[in-house]
């Protein structure tokens, strides 16, 4: 059984995964196109000097589109259990859809 995680503990996971978006938003749509059905996994340390797994898939947002959806996860290291995930849409032409 988990408990439920403090306020701050949600705060730094939060922080973590959204530096990670913010990093990855500046990839252009051809490097993404190149991904695409490729995970990518990393880690990355909080200010609660805990480590996380971060994981990052590409994958078309809908069938017959030329978007592609991009997923974040942020994981525990050691239990590799879903802490929190977000998405963003990149357009062939490097726009933003949510």
């Amino acid at each position: 059984m988990f408990r439920t995680p403090f306020v701050w503990e949600v705060q730094v996971r939060r922080e973590v995964l959204e530096a990670e978006i913010a990093r990855l938003r500046e990839l252009p749509y051809s490097l993404w196109r190149e991904l695409l059905g490729r995970p990518m996994v990393k880690r990355s340390t909080g200010r609660d000097q805990r480590t996380y797994r971060i994981k990052t898939t590409a994958g078309w947002a809908h069938t017959g589109s030329e978007d592609i959806r991009i997923s974040v996860v942020l994981e525990t290291l050691a239990l590799r259990r879903r802490l929190m995930r977000q998405s963003f849409v990149i357009t062939p032409d490097n726009r933003f859809a949510e």
